[in-house]
């Protein structure tokens, strides 16, 4: 793809019209994390057009070296390559070969009926068409592997970049100014998978959870949203109390995403079958909130070949389901609307053994806590008989309230819009926490326009956000080229 291939006709008079041209590319090329090749080799032929320097690290970075000799202080803009990939329940989509379906929707641009990609595809538009926008000295930072591991942003080496100012473009809130974000730490429980003989007394039954919100389980868990995962091991109970059996569960699609559909195979004696059905429908009347109104629980026949889990394996999984934390667990003391600590009850997964893995997220910018969580989930497994693996830590983002770059924004953002800016530290993980560590001194900040439904179907892009805050972005560069 080139400036010369057709623009998606969602995207045609929008501007700047570089920005969303290059953001229509990406959307045609498939860059779910760890098939970030596309996207890259597009930068490539981007920057060989512009005759621009570009590196590629061992990872599969990519550093764009612009202008080196211009005038001005370089100025570094950085985002990540890869996106969640998330489909609407029953919508056959491959994202390892589909291009993203943009539509236009008012003052949106969404995807029809998959996630859009704006986290990151926003940011590396923004980096790429802001190349042509300004005159200075700039690096281009593209990253890989930012939604699952930071392995991207912790193989950029010490000394890779030159510049002592940088701009991340990864947050989604039109002003808000983000100068601190969580760290992060995966933990996976794994249940082994005993099996026993089905009685020919228990009739299979599938039983499908879907309809509810999801999210991103950093900048959404605070807002009460329902687990699917704990909605199943609510029916996996009931199912247990009715004398019934557990064949299997699946549920979940990535560590950073609230789980918003689960699926189960369930055994229930004929005779108590309708009893089953109702308690569950007593259930999702009881679970519908505010927040998450479409909850839908649906069960229907079922052909089983697995054998169902034993009475003690089905037992212990409801149990670590249960007692699993997901949600706030310590409220922000600087705003206690926001969570300071918190986890994502996030997949379930069977095994090749018929066992279980059960895989959560925590966040907090205190890695003294996630080292707790870590000793709480420990415990819970070993109460169990499960063993559990934590990952690595993700570092956290500690902030800089007298940064300069935090002052030129504040003044800009107050120029273009006679408002103030917000000072946000935010509870997703930012790559601003890696970067910190290996460059002491460079002074970090990230901004973004209005972007929600972040890791679901329903992410959108605020079309005159995205406008404002890129030229907020070009304005605040220019003034530091000035300097």
């Amino acid at each position: 793809m080139s400036e010369s291939s057709p623009i998606d006709p969602a995207l045609v008079g929008l501007q700047p019209a570089s920005m969303w041209r290059i953001f229509g590319d990406l959307a045609r090329i498939p860059h779910g994390t760890g098939n970030e090749a596309g996207v890259r080799e597009y930068v490539q032929a981007f920057a060989a057009n512009k005759n621009i320097a570009c590196e590629v690290n061992e990872i599969g970075d990519l550093l764009l070296r612009v202008r080196p000799d211009a005038k001005g202080p370089i100025v570094a803009l950085q985002a990540h390559m890869d996106m969640v990939c998330v489909a609407k329940d029953g919508l056959a989509f491959d994202f390892a070969r589909d291009p993203i379906r943009l539509v236009r929707d008012g003052d949106f641009i969404r995807a029809d009926g998959t996630t859009l990609g704006a986290d990151n595809g926003i940011g590396v538009a923004y980096a790429l068409a802001l190349v042509d926008e300004v005159t200075g000295p700039l690096e281009v930072l593209l990253t890989v592997d930012e939604e699952k591991g930071f392995t991207g942003i912790e193989g950029v080496a010490p000394g890779w970049l030159h510049a002592k100012i940088l701009i991340n473009i990864d947050s989604e809130e039109e002003g808000y100014l983000t100068i601190a974000s969580a760290g992060g730490r995966d933990f996976v429980v794994q249940l082994p998978g005993a099996r026993q003989d089905p009685s020919s007394k228990a009739e299979p039954l599938s039983v499908t959870i879907d309809g509810l919100k999801g999210g991103h389980s950093g900048v959404e868990i605070h807002r009460g949203r329902t687990n699917a995962l704990k909605v199943m091991g609510q029916v996996l109970a009931t199912a247990k109390a009715c004398g019934g059996v557990v064949f299997g569960m699946d549920g979940g699609t990535a560590p950073n995403v609230i789980p918003s559909s689960a699926k189960a195979v369930v055994g229930l004696p004929v005779d108590r079958k309708e009893e089953f059905k109702a308690q569950v429908a007593a259930l999702q009347r009881k679970l519908i909130t505010e927040e998450d109104p479409v909850l839908r629980i649906e069960i229907a026949a079922a052909q089983e070949s697995r054998k169902p889990l034993t009475d003690q394996a089905s037992a212990r999984l409801v149990a670590v389901i249960d007692e699993t934390p997901s949600g706030v667990i310590i409220p922000s003391k600087l705003d206690p609307t926001q969570p300071f600590v918190s986890n994502n009850l996030a997949m379930v997964k069977e095994l090749a053994d018929g066992g279980l893995a059960i895989t959560m997220m925590s966040r907090s910018p205190a890695i003294d806590e996630l080292m707790k969580l870590g000793d709480r989930y420990r415990g819970i497994a070993d109460k169990n008989g499960a063993s559990m693996e934590a990952g690595r830590v993700v570092p956290g983002w500690a902030p800089n309230y007298d940064s300069p770059l935090l002052a030129l924004f504040q003044k800009k953002y107050k120029e273009q819009s006679g408002k103030d800016a917000k000072v946000f530290e935010i509870h997703a993980g930012l790559e601003c926490g890696a970067l910190q560590g290996k460059y002491p001194g460079m002074d970090l900040i990230s901004v973004g326009p209005d972007i929600t439904g972040v890791h679901s179907p329903d992410e959108k892009v605020s079309i005159e956000s995205a406008r404002r805050t890129f030229d907020l972005v070009r304005a605040v560069i220019q003034e530091l080229h000035r300097n």
